[in-house]
């Protein structure tokens, strides 16, 4: 219906034949104020798990690919915002990603901006045991990493940044169709904002948070299906 669960639950208690049909009575419907409160109880482990459990449906491969995207935070009112003192309006969300099924394995999110070495190294080296190789942009330049997934058992496909001429030839050694399937973490990207939209609506940092695992989850099993 594309509508918010207030929207929702106000069109249903004057839906007589539709509560009908489901055999529920205008009381049946939780608030919205219970729904926003069961996500304050449950802890970010839980939605983590879901997440895990929803990309295992999708039979991912053994190639990932890592990237990261901007999710917009200004969806709060501008009031709410300068009175909240909230200056940061993006989100930065790094994904590791399945070749093979285009599934979310792992979600990392922050207000702060880290730098794609510190999060890539944060997301690759808690999934090594999902995966045999690891794709990412020069972004994830960084040696300490790929000796890291080395030692892990992951063979690191990660882009140099040119600084010199032996540069060059490390990136043309970079198994070209591996790396080539890097795109599928930028095709999850799109996916989901053209799903669920740019943007996540809760105005505290950690509901933003559990929003966008839990959309990740989601995408997962609409990926299964």
């Amino acid at each position: 219906m594309d509508a918010t669960y207030r929207e929702i639950v106000d069109w249903a208690s004057e839906m007589d034949r539709v509560r009908v049909l489901l055999q529920l009575s205008r009381t049946a419907f939780p608030a919205p104020s219970t729904l926003y409160r069961s996500f304050e109880r449950v802890p970010m482990s839980v939605w983590r798990g879901f997440l895990r459990e929803s990309a295992t449906i999708c039979d991912p491969g053994s190639h990932g690919a890592i990237d990261a995207t901007f999710f917009d935070r200004e969806a709060a009112s501008r009031h709410y915002q300068h009175r909240s003192d909230r200056h940061i309006r993006t989100l930065k969300t790094t994904a590791l990603v399945d070749t093979d099924s285009c599934a979310i394995l792992d979600l990392h999110c922050s207000a702060h901006w880290p730098h794609d070495t510190q999060t890539g190294r944060r997301v690759a080296l808690r999934n090594t045991e999902k995966i045999e190789s690891l794709a990412g942009d020069k972004g994830y330049d960084d040696q300490s990493l790929r000796d890291t997934l080395r030692s892990e058992g992951v063979r690191p496909l990660l882009r140099h940044r040119l600084f010199a001429h032996y540069d060059h030839a490390h990136n043309a050694r970079l198994d070209s169709e591996l790396y080539g399937q890097r795109w599928m973490a930028e095709t999850a990207f799109s996916a989901i904002k053209r799903r669920f939209g740019p943007a996540v609506h809760p105005r505290v940092w950690y509901r933003e948070f559990r929003e966008l695992v839990l959309t990740a989850a989601v995408y997962n099993l609409e990926q299964a299906l």
